[in-house]
């Protein structure tokens, strides 16, 4: 009794009732209309059954209405295993202007973008990629803000009802009581207290890759010998999940 009014209660269902409820217009793509047709993951399933999206953008600023998105990376992870073979990386050619200052961090050119694929087909290959699975990234907020961007414009939706997992707001509820600061929450600086390689940071794939590493690592760290039991609601309770 207790355990069904807990899951009534959970976040992950008010994400859930949340897709029920959404109004799919005919407009929208194929592989949208797919997602958002497909139930999302109850609090009980199993981390270790869980299937993951991990992703990571590369963007010309952080301006969500002004700037665009340059590139993407993702990799499926499930079972405790990333999958190599899933690994996959686009340039993003939307006619768009690359700043003198985003290009010095990513080293992204126009010469790059040009064989790029269109941002309606880079998104729909993403919606497709995202069904049945949890969607990860290290600072989400980008990743959410672009995406939904997109559908306010493209199709006028206000919300899209997926589970995200934040692999920073993880690394938040673990250094709470230290109090670490922003660039101390950075990639590359959260992987180097796991003990984790350190790679070129500011390319979407590696980035994507990097993301699921630290997450095995979280993952390890909070739940000890216990991980085989824990369940999706059990991490979103120690990290706040989202939709």
């Amino acid at each position: 009794m207790l355990k069904a009014i807990k899951t009534h209660f959970h976040p992950l269902t008010k994400i859930e009732k949340q897709r029920q409820n959404i109004q799919i217009s005919k407009t929208v793509s194929p592989e949208l209309k797919q997602l958002l047709a497909t139930p999302l993951l109850p609090p009980e399933t199993l981390l270790q059954e869980v299937s993951f999206l991990v992703l990571d953008f590369e963007t010309t600023g952080l301006n969500f209405e002004k700037d665009s998105l340059l590139s993407i990376g993702n990799i499926q992870m499930k079972q405790n295993k990333i999958d190599m073979d899933t690994a996959a990386h686009c340039y993003v050619d939307n006619n768009q202007e690359i700043k003198a200052e985003s290009a010095i961090i990513n080293h992204i050119t126009p010469q790059m973008l040009i064989e790029g694929d269109r941002l309606d087909e880079a998104m729909n290959r993403l919606f497709s990629k995202m069904i049945g699975k949890v969607v990860m990234a290290h600072g989400a907020v980008i990743e959410r803000g672009f995406i939904q961007s997109y559908l306010q414009k493209k199709y006028g939706l206000e919300t899209l009802p997926v589970i995200w997992l934040d692999t920073l707001k993880v690394e938040k509820h673990l250094t709470f009581h230290q109090k670490a600061t922003a660039l101390e929450l950075q990639l590359n600086d959260v992987r180097n207290r796991y003990g984790l390689p350190k790679y070129n940071a500011h390319n979407a794939l590696v980035d994507a890759i990097s993301t699921a590493e630290l997450y095995l690592a979280q993952k390890s760290k909070i739940f000890g010998q216990s991980a085989k039991i824990a369940t999706l609601g059990d991490m979103c309770n120690r990290a706040t999940c989202s939709g």
